[in-house]
């Protein structure tokens, strides 16, 4: 009888809280309902948003899911191989486990830059990690290409990170092995195995190594003429050059080049390497190596002309 007469002096106040605590309940399914969709709809349009701002170790974290040079956004599963590859190379360095690090490498990058273990020691890890531990930030700059920013651990070092830092790029390659890392800014190497021949003188351009502020070409001449040919006379830099779709002109890394490196005897076939000042840029096209003073000797000068080889 109580009860019965407590709802009746008190109905309007219960039946209130009933339907606060009911409209509550349904809400609280709708929010979830609406989270559980946008996720779903996340992962398979695989946006990569889901990655912004995920720390990848206690050392490692990603701070974009889109090229910084185009804008375009990273899948998930390129940024999840790319970032965890790096952190993997980066937790090497830091426990001194230097032979696992260096076998993270590519073989082109070994090759290229660190052909020993030894090598990579003092040219790499001594300078960027100095025997010490650090953290890092990366993100994804261009395609393949990580920009990764590398700061001292002070709670290791106790020490200002004041002057310590450090910023590579790295490439991320899939191998038969598995993933493997191009790094100091050296973003791989090129088969190219062009030929072009003109008045009896051929130059293939074989391959090339691209860095992030320079390309290297590796070019076959055969001189085929009576005479004495020098694929640049001036050797300023300024008449060896790379020329792209658009008609842009990269010069030729001249205090490198010498007579006899550009010096082709009659008959003569050579193979050699000349770097250019040709920064990478995903969308660029390079279409010739032209020798605008190409020169040709017969106990004197007899002639001069333009060559453009193909690549």
């Amino acid at each position: 009888m109580n009860l019965i007469r407590y709802y009746n002096q008190n109905r309007k106040k219960i039946w209130g809280i009933c339907i606060i605590i009911v409209s509550a309940f349904i809400l609280f399914r709708l929010v979830n309902y609406i989270y559980k969709i946008n996720r779903e709809k996340g992962i398979a349009t695989n946006d990569g948003n889901s990655q912004i701002g995920k720390t990848i170790s206690n050392t490692t974290q990603l701070t974009t899911n889109q090229s910084v040079v185009t804008g375009e956004k990273v899948s998930n599963s390129q940024l999840e191989n790319a970032t965890d590859t790096i952190d993997k190379f980066i937790s090497y360095c830091n426990n001194k486990e230097l032979q696992q690090a260096y076998d993270l490498l590519t073989d082109e990058c070994k090759t290229q830059m660190y052909d020993t273990l030894e090598v990579f020691e003092q040219a790499y890890y001594n300078d960027v990690f100095q025997g010490e531990k650090k953290t890092c930030s990366i993100e994804n700059w261009v395609d393949n290409t990580y920009k990764v920013r590398m700061i001292s651990d002070m709670l290791s070092t106790g020490k200002s990170n004041d002057g310590r830092d450090k910023q590579d790029y790295i490439t991320v390659k899939k191998e038969k092995e598995g993933y493997k890392l191009n790094i100091n800014s050296y973003i791989g190497k090129t088969q190219i195995n062009k030929k072009t021949e003109k008045n009896d003188i051929a130059i293939e351009v074989l391959s090339k190594n691209t860095y992030m502020e320079q390309e290297e070409y590796t070019i076959k001449v055969t001189n085929q003429t009576e005479d004495l040919m020098r694929l640049d006379n001036r050797i300023d830099g300024r008449s060896l050059y790379l020329q792209d779709s658009k008609e842009n002109q990269y010069p030729s890394y001249n205090h490198e080049l010498t007579e006899p490196m550009l010096t082709v005897s009659s008959g003569e076939t050579k193979e050699i390497t000349i770097k250019f000042y040709s920064s990478y840029v995903s969308t660029k096209k390079i279409k010739q190596i032209v020798f605008s003073d190409l020169s040709l000797y017969n106990g004197q000068l007899s002639e001069t002309v333009e060559f453009k080889a193909e690549v």
